[in-house]
C-alpha cells in the first residue's frame, strides 16, 4: 500500500506550511457552561408545586369535612360516658340512654323517619342502621318495654357497649333519609361533656 505524501511544501510533521502559523494555536479552550441556578425553577416544577398544594389542600378539605360530618359521634360517646358513670338507678339508666340514642339518630337521620318510632319499630331502625340484631334480639330489647316496667333488669355494661357499638357504626345512607349537617347541641342536650 501506497504511503499518502504530504501536500508540496509541508514537510513532514509540520501543520502548516513554512510562513504560516499553526491554525490548531488559534483556537480557543473548551468553555464549561455554567452552573444551573436553581431559581426560578423550571416551568414544569411550578406545575407539579401547584398539583401539589391544590392535592394537599382537597385532602385536608376532606379531613375537615369528615370531622365535623362526625361530630355528633364524638359528642354522643363522651354523654354515654357521663350517663354511665353517673346514673342514679338502672330505669334511670334506661330512660336516659333510649333519650341519648334518639337525639343521637335525630342528629343523622331526618326527623320524620326517627322522632315516632317506639318499642320495636325503635329497636328494628336501630338494627337496621347497624346490620346487626343486638337490639331486637340481645341485650338492647330492653328498649321495647324497659322504660314501662317498675323494676327492669339492665345489664348497664353490656348496653353501654351496645350502645357504644352503635354511636361508632352506624350507617348515615340515602335509604335510611339522613340529614346531611347534623347537630352536635342536639346529642349533647341534657349532659355534661
Amino acid at each position: 500500500m501506497a504511503q499518502a505524501q504530504p501536500p508540496q511544501g509541508i514537510l513532514p510533521g509540520q501543520l502548516a506550511p513554512p510562513g504560516q502559523t499553526d491554525p490548531l494555536a488559534n483556537l480557543r479552550d473548551i468553555h464549561i457552561p455554567g452552573a444551573i441556578d436553581p431559581w426560578p425553577p423550571a416551568i414544569g416544577w411550578w406545575l407539579i408545586a401547584a398539583a401539589a398544594l391544590i392535592a394537599t389542600s382537597y385532602g385536608v378539605y376532606l379531613v375537615f369535612k369528615w370531622w365535623k360530618s362526625n361530630q355528633y359521634r364524638r359528642e354522643g360517646i363522651r354523654a354515654l360516658k357521663y350517663l354511665l358513670e353517673n346514673h342514679a338507678s338502672e330505669k334511670q339508666y334506661l330512660r336516659d340512654y333510649s333519650d341519648l340514642l334518639k337525639r343521637i339518630a335525630l342528629s343523622a337521620y331526618a326527623r320524620e323517619s326517627v322522632a315516632n318510632l317506639t318499642g320495636e319499630a325503635w329497636v328494628s331502625f336501630l338494627d337496621r342502621s347497624t346490620g346487626t340484631q343486638e337490639f331486637s334480639m340481645g341485650e338492647g330489647q330492653i328498649l321495647i318495654q324497659g322504660n314501662y316496667e317498675l323494676n327492669p333488669s339492665v345489664d348497664v355494661e353490656k348496653l353501654h357497649l351496645l350502645g357504644l357499638y352503635w354511636i361508632k357504626k352506624h350507617r348515615r345512607s340515602a335509604t335510611m333519609n339522613h340529614q346531611t349537617a347534623p347537630s352536635a347541641h342536639a346529642v349533647s342536650g341534657g349532659f355534661a361533656s
